[in-house]
């Protein structure tokens, strides 16, 4: 059996015009006693966390955007990183263009993080993420029948 992940992933579904911007939260979970690196990271040698989203059928995912990392030190250690830990929102902008035809994507991609502890640090690993994207027709310009 397969221990659960270090960082669990949840993306809610997303409804999005043709031719409308959104922007929605893909909030994460770092399990208890971990933390993983803030984006950006507070030094060349660690390694972010980053996420990853393709776009599919006329939606593009934009350039996500970070919350602010804490404080974290090491024992021992001379300086303070900056990680995260518990339960945190990654922003990213959403949008579709004109001609998106009405229905369900699935935009894929990946979060990539290094997962430590008090004592140690994890090979970096990539999980899948994927969000499911809704494009409807913006009120207003519905489709009209000719007579």
């Amino acid at each position: 059996m397969a221990s659960p992940p270090i960082v669990a992933v949840r993306a809610p579904p997303v409804t999005l015009a043709a031719g409308g911007a959104t922007q929605t939260r893909i909030t994460l979970v770092v399990a208890d006693g971990y933390h993983v690196q803030a984006n950006p990271a507070s030094g060349d040698f660690l390694i972010p966390l980053r996420l990853d989203l393709r776009g599919q059928g006329g939606v593009r995912a934009g350039k996500p955007r970070y919350p602010r990392g804490r404080r974290y030190r090491l024992p021992g250690a001379d300086e303070d990183w900056m990680t995260y830990e518990g339960t945190l929102d990654i922003t990213v902008p959403l949008e579709a263009q004109e001609s998106a035809p009405e229905g369900e994507r699935l935009l894929r991609g990946a979060l990539r993080y290094q997962a430590c502890d008090g004592r140690r640090c994890l090979f970096p690993v990539s999980v899948p993420v994927t969000l499911p994207v809704s494009v409807v027709t913006p009120k207003g310009r519905e489709e009209v029948s000719p007579e």
